[in-house]
């Protein structure tokens, strides 16, 4: 379990008992924890009257405890920016704790409404924001390396390494400036997620910048006799998060996302589906060309195409 500060439980503490009354406190706790029960936990009688300080105290202590010290300050600002049931609360000291999470290596994402890993500081594999079991909207991108079976019997040990090496670091460099995580790699391709703001758009990016590298790379420093060849496919969609990566690539989304690159990408290309170019701008998609799928839908692939 992440460890919080302890001043900045003290500061998180003093900003609740100065925004909001008892009352107010357990509704917003009760976001977090539905059953949520501040006479139980600070053992106060029902017929008294809980100390603002109190309260704020035993909340947020309680919600260090679960984890959900970050939910927390995200509840917060919610309530100090748009508001709660109905009321703008200005939640004092707002600013620093928010300056002190990032101090601890933790950013707000305002899309989704979470803290999540400064890229600066770490970079964990669900960006320290995923949560087992629970549903969140993401984008893979699928990463195959062709014929790689006859690829691996036609060349020494070392030279095949030393190619995939190349291709693995073309693709780190292109997705970690983006905030992606490589999700599972089997040494010939792999997986690789999308979360925050634009996701569908940073994905795309990235294939784009992965094809035209190795177009690059097979022109300059490729030392096969061949140029090494790709596949790749984008696909995006709701899925429940597991840590476990066996269950993660056995989800539909992903089933989706591999399929794609299967059965409808070419060599040396990248395939969207449509749910990724319905969040694209329609001048991206004019390096682009139609995929037949059956007899009214279309996917969209990317390749480099050489004037004649």
């Amino acid at each position: 379990m992440m460890q919080i500060p302890s001043r900045l439980i003290s500061l998180a503490s003093k900003a609740l008992s100065e925004s909001m009354d008892a009352d107010s406190m357990v509704h917003v706790a009760k976001e977090l924890v539905y059953n949520y029960d501040l006479y139980q936990r600070t053992g106060f009688r029902e017929s008294l009257v809980i100390p603002q300080r109190d309260a704020a105290r035993q909340i947020v202590r309680d919600m260090a405890e679960m984890g959900m010290f970050y939910p927390l300050v995200c509840i917060l600002i919610q309530v100090h920016t748009t508001g709660f049931k109905g009321r703008i609360y200005p939640i004092a000291y707002l600013n620093e704790i928010i300056a002190q999470i990032k101090e601890s290596g933790y950013i707000y994402d305002p899309e989704n409404k979470i803290f999540v890993e400064d890229p600066g500081v770490r970079r964990s594999f669900n960006w320290g924001a995923l949560v087992g079991g629970r549903g969140y909207h993401l984008a893979f991108l699928r990463i195959d390396i062709v014929e790689n079976s006859g690829l691996v019997r036609k060349y020494p040990e070392k030279t095949i390494r030393a190619a995939y090496s190349a291709v693995r670091k073309i693709v780190e460099n292109s997705i970690e400036k983006r905030n992606g995580r490589i999700w599972n790699w089997e040494g010939d391709g792999g997986l690789i997620a999308f979360y925050f703001a634009n996701k569908c758009l940073l994905a795309t990016l990235a294939g784009m910048e992965i094809i035209n590298e190795l177009f690059l790379y097979n022109a300059l420093a490729n030392r096969l006799n061949e140029p090494l060849k790709v596949r790749m496919a984008i696909h995006s969609g709701f899925c429940h998060y597991s840590e476990n990566m066996v269950e993660m690539m056995n989800s539909d989304i992903v089933k989706e996302t591999v399929r794609i690159e299967s059965k409808y990408t070419r060599p040396d290309s990248m395939t969207i589906s449509n749910a990724v170019c319905s969040k694209l701008d329609p001048s991206l998609l004019e390096n682009f060309e139609a995929v037949p799928v059956d007899g009214r839908n279309n996917y969209s692939n990317y390749s480099i195409r050489l004037e004649h």
